[in-house]
């Protein structure tokens, strides 16, 4: 019984949680592109892009992977077990190295924002 369901209601499932990665990927792309526009013709300020994007990226991506990691439930091969394994992997090596630019990325933004500051005299406070 529990199987019978499992099999018949969790595909549909699946493909929910995929849709939704995919759209929240596509969704980020479109905005950063629109943010890109509006920056470029604006003041060429394209910091905060980098991050958005990657941000929907690695959103995304977990969406993906959970859906992968559902999809083991329902495996009945060695081959599709495999398979599985080599997407779940080669998506975690995209959010390592999507997550690793993104930590870079903020570093260096904020030590160009402390580097401004001290430039201009406004003295900075931590917390």
């Amino acid at each position: 019984m529990l199987e019978h369901l499992l099999h018949e209601y969790l595909p549909v499932l699946i493909h929910v949680i995929e849709i939704i990665g995919i759209f929240i990927i596509v969704t980020g792309a479109f905005k950063a592109f629109k943010d890109y526009l509006i920056a470029f013709f604006k003041d060429g300020n394209t910091t905060e892009l980098r991050h958005d994007l990657g941000t929907a990226m690695v959103t995304g991506l977990e969406f993906k992977m959970a859906a992968e990691i559902l999809r083991t439930v329902i495996v009945r091969t060695k081959e599709e077990i495999i398979m599985l394994g080599a997407i779940i992997v080669l998506r975690e090596i995209l959010f390592f190295f999507i997550n690793k630019d993104m930590k870079e990325h903020n570093k260096q933004h904020c030590e160009e924002i402390s580097e401004n500051k001290k430039i201009t005299g406004i003295k900075i406070e931590r917390e």
